[in-house]
This record gives C-alpha cells, sequence and structure tokens, in this order.
C-alpha cells in the first residue's frame, strides 16, 4: 500500500472521531465545519500532499 493511502486512511479515522466527538457533545455551527472540512483540507494540504511529492522524486 502507497504511504499516501495509508496517510489517507490515518486521516480517515481521525475525521471519524470527529464526527464521533461533534454528535457526543453536539456541536453546531463554525465548530463543525472547522472539525470536518478544515481538518480534512489541513490534513490533505499540510501531510498528504507533501507525502506524495517527496514519493514523486525518489521514483
Amino acid at each position: 500500500m502507497k504511504k499516501t493511502t495509508k496517510l489517507r486512511l490515518i486521516g480517515g479515522a481521525i475525521l471519524m472521531f470527529n464526527l464521533w466527538l461533534i454528535g457526543k457533545y453536539n456541536l453546531e455551527g463554525i465548530p463543525v465545519l472547522l472539525l470536518t472540512f478544515g481538518f480534512a483540507a489541513g490534513y490533505e494540504f499540510l501531510v498528504v500532499r507533501p507525502a506524495s511529492k517527496r514519493t514523486e522524486k525518489t521514483q
């Protein structure tokens, strides 16, 4: 399995935990937006994309 796929699976698990937190504490509004889309976008651009660029250079 590629490194980026593993990172995306880890990000998905963290996102599921965030969704559980949203349901448990009945959050609404901006915190929900930050815990879902903010996390997903930030994780993709700050963690996954640099890792994929590193693997492209080594191939």
